[in-house]
Order: structure tokens, then C-alpha cells, then sequence
């Protein structure tokens, strides 16, 4: 979900639901949204059971690893390049050091 989506639908989930704003989750809130995402429930279905915002939901789904936050962060990084062994530098086009 791209991050303008990502706010429409938080916007459109209303805060009166949350009864447990501000509080910090438990160890068995935390299981327990693991398992409802795990099993495909969506955030806000998730944040209607737990009476929390879908931002705390969603939040709490990425600092626990369970979804990223940006679809880019699945990108693999480029490769290091290659560095001349003595002089540590990075070698010109030709892979020619001049050191």
C-alpha cells in the first residue's frame, strides 16, 4: 500500500473506536495482532478488535517487523563496488588503479 493510500485509509477510520489510545501494548495485543495479520485480517479490522487507531496498529505492524512501511524497502542494494586492494580507492572504468 502506497503511503497516500495508506492515509485515505486512515483517515477514513474514525478515533472514536480506540478506547486504548496512549496506552502501551501488551505482550498478549501484540500476539494477538500478529495472528489477525497473519491470518489476513486488514489493519483496520485489526484496529476495531484491539480498540486502537489505525495509525497504532499500523505503527506497531512495522516496528514489529510484520509489514514494511514502503514498498522500496524491498529493493535489494547495488552491489559494492570494487576497491583496489592497497590503496583502498575505487578503480577508474578500465578497472585500472593508479596508485
Amino acid at each position: 500500500m502506497n503511503t497516500n493510500a495508506w492515509m485515505r485509509e486512515a483517515q477514513g477510520f474514525s478515533l472514536e473506536t480506540a478506547v486504548n489510545t496512549g496506552s502501551e501494548w501488551t505482550l498478549a495485543e501484540t500476539r494477538q495482532l500478529e495472528l489477525m495479520k497473519a491470518s489476513g485480517k486488514s489493519i483496520k479490522d485489526i484496529a476495531k478488535a484491539l480498540g486502537r487507531s489505525y495509525y497504532s496498529v499500523s505503527t506497531r505492524l512495522i516496528n514489529i517487523g510484520a509489514v514494511t512501511h514502503h514498498k522500496s524497502s524491498n529493493k535489494t542494494l547495488p552491489p559494492a563496488p570494487v576497491v583496489c586492494g592497497s590503496c583502498f580507492t575505487i578503480p577508474s572504468k578500465s578497472g585500472v588503479c593508479l596508485c
